[in-house]
């Protein structure tokens, strides 16, 4: 963990920073780094919404897919862009069967 204060790292059985003597909160949210912090709900609701935009969405989705500010934002990024390889598999096995089926019915 790092020193909200300092930024020198600590340990984790350390009650108090080496450097500074500051206090250590390890139930705060203040240690976690930026990268690792957790995404609140809305936070997730708001991601939906803009990654279903069609242009812009996806534009946002390439950036936050490669992106390491934030892992968890990441992550998401990156399990939506599997739903989205899932649905379009889906959808192309149903148009092939569709327009199999369309196709015995007409000759």
């Amino acid at each position: 963990m790092i020193c909200k204060k300092c930024g020198h790292k600590i340990e984790e059985n350390q009650k108090f920073c080496a450097n500074c003597g500051a206090e250590i909160d390890f139930n705060s949210t203040d240690v976690i780094p930026e990268n690792l912090r957790p995404l609140s709900p809305w936070a997730y609701f708001g991601l939906q919404i803009l990654f279903s935009i069609p242009i812009v969405g996806f534009i946002f989705l390439i950036i936050f897919s490669c992106k390491k500010s934030n892992i968890n934002r990441r992550n998401f990024a990156r399990s939506y862009w599997c739903s989205l390889i899932l649905v379009a598999v889906i959808l192309v096995i149903y148009l092939l069967v569709f327009i199999n089926v369309f196709q015995s019915i007409n000759i």
